[in-house]
C-alpha cells in the first residue's frame, strides 16, 4: 500500500508543480511536461499561454492525486486504501486530460486567430491626404477613435 501511494504522490507533485509553474508563466518549453502541440511548440509565448489556460486543471489534478494518496495511507482497511488510490489516480488522470484538452483548444483558437489576422490585407489608420489644402483631413478607416493607430500630431 505504501509504494503505490508514494508513486501517486510523486505523480501528483510533478503534475501540480508543472501547473503551478504554468500559472506564473515559469514553465519552460520542453518535450515532457505541459501542453505540447505543433502551435505551442512553435514559440515560447504560445507554449506559455496554452499552459496558462490549462494550469488550473493541472494544479487540481495534483491536489486530487495528493488527496487520494493521503487518504489511502490513512485508511484502516486495505480495500478502502486501494479504493482511495484508484479514485485519486483516476481523478489525477481525468483532470490532467481535461487540462490538456483546454490548453490544446486554446492553442488551436489562438492559431486560427493568428491565421485570420495574417490573411487580412494591410490597412492604415492614417487619414488620407485632403484633396484641397483648406479641407479638414478625413477620419480614416478607424473613424478617428482607433487607439492603436499612430497619429501624426503635426496635422492636427
Amino acid at each position: 500500500m505504501i509504494v503505490p501511494a508514494l508513486v501517486l504522490t510523486l505523480a501528483a507533485l510533478v503534475v501540480g508543480g508543472a501547473g503551478a509553474l504554468a500559472l506564473v508563466h515559469r514553465l519552460p518549453r520542453n518535450r515532457v511536461l505541459g501542453v505540447r502541440t505543433l502551435w505551442t511548440m512553435g514559440s515560447v509565448d504560445a507554449f506559455r499561454r496554452a499552459n496558462r489556460a490549462a494550469a488550473p486543471a493541472f494544479v487540481g489534478a495534483g491536489l486530487v492525486g495528493l488527496a487520494g494518496a493521503g487518504a489511502a495511507l490513512l485508511s484502516a482497511t486495505t480495500v478502502a486504501g486501494v479504493t482511495m488510490l484508484v479514485l485519486g489516480g483516476l481523478g489525477l488522470v481525468g483532470l490532467l486530460g481535461a487540462g490538456g484538452i483546454v490548453g490544446a483548444r486554446f492553442a488551436a483558437a489562438e492559431e486560427a486567430e493568428h491565421e485570420a489576422l495574417a490573411a487580412l490585407p494591410p490597412t492604415s489608420c492614417m487619414p488620407p491626404e485632403p484633396a484641397e489644402p483648406d479641407c479638414a483631413p478625413a477620419a480614416g478607416v478607424c473613424g478617428g477613435s482607433c487607439a492603436i493607430c499612430p497619429r501624426d500630431r503635426t496635422q492636427a
